[in-house]
């Protein structure tokens, strides 16, 4: 418990020390933007996840090779993973929720370890944050 402890409160430091106020703010944005998304699709369809991806891929200015290499490699990821047909299309949304937070830090400066304890403290969160209800 006081590693799981340990690495929210490295989390919790590395965000602090690196990201103003607006940069959270923008963090929170995609989170509640991902919460919606999950909301509106709770056990989305693989085309309903393309759709997504893509939508927000062409938004944000990426190609159509990028998009399609993305998807695959996100499908590839949850099918190594172990994840039945069923689960993989919710997985790969959960991916875009991972990659958004993962390119917002990556712009913002932070290295690949600090990016890493962020995420692994995010996920803890959830996880505490999901027991506790």
């Amino acid at each position: 418990m006081t590693q799981k402890s340990g690495v929210k409160e490295q989390a919790k430091d590395i965000l602090e020390e690196t990201l103003d106020r607006e940069a959270v703010i923008v963090l929170a944005r995609i989170s509640e933007e991902m919460q919606l998304l999950f909301k509106a699709h709770p056990e989305p369809a693989r085309e309903d996840v393309e759709r997504i991806v893509t939508g927000f891929f062409l938004e944000t200015g990426k190609s159509e090779q990028f998009i399609d290499d993305w998807l695959k490699t996100s499908e590839e990821y949850s099918r190594n993973r172990g994840l039945s047909e069923q689960d993989q299309p919710k997985a790969m949304l959960s991916d875009l929720g991972v990659f958004r937070f993962m390119s917002f830090l990556k712009d913002k400066g932070l290295t690949d370890d600090q990016i890493t304890i962020v995420l692994t403290g995010a996920v803890q969160q959830a996880a505490s944050g999901d027991q506790q209800e």
